[in-house]
């Protein structure tokens, strides 16, 4: 039996250009990413940043999920970009993931941004994860989040939305 991602994407033409909303999550949830193996997922985000591969507007490591909001720039897929990117972080994360006897999800979860209205509110769900899940006062205190890291955000949006 197919996933329920699976099926919302089956019938999607093209991912690009098209922004996501993008969350993978340890299962089960347990928290095994420290702030080294968090590093890591932010590294790989980076790569894909400078290799344009993606653009970024917002991201958040948590010790057992992530979140991001991306661009894929041609002639990147969402699948295959989402494998790329898992295929470093699974073998790089294992350590940590096995200590806690936990894995990496098989599939994730996507939604395809489609207004400004809800790309603004994603941009705001994402930065403000740390803080509604108490580990932090303030998004720019959590360091692996694009509230932090500026550095790594994509300021002009390349694609409309309607």
């Amino acid at each position: 039996m197919k996933r329920h991602s699976e099926n919302l994407r089956f019938n999607r033409f093209k991912d690009y250009p098209a922004t996501f909303f993008i969350t993978k999550s340890l299962y089960p949830k347990r928290p095994a990413l420290n702030t080294e193996a968090r590093q890591i997922i932010v590294s790989a985000l980076s790569f894909a940043v400078a290799k344009r591969r993606i653009c970024l507007r917002a991201f958040v490591v948590m010790p057992d999920h992530w979140h991001a909001l991306v661009g894929l720039i041609n002639p990147w897929t969402l699948p295959r970009f989402m494998h790329a990117m898992m295929s470093h972080v699974g073998a790089k994360t294992s350590e940590f993931t096995d200590s806690y006897q936990t894995t990496w999800q098989d599939g994730y979860y996507d939604t395809r941004i489609r207004t400004a209205k809800q790309f603004g509110y994603v941009t705001s769900y994402i930065e403000q994860n740390p803080v509604a899940k108490g580990l932090v006062d303030k998004p720019e205190q959590w360091d692996t989040s694009s509230a932090r890291r500026t550095d790594l955000v994509t300021e002009e949006w390349p694609w409309l939305f309607d």
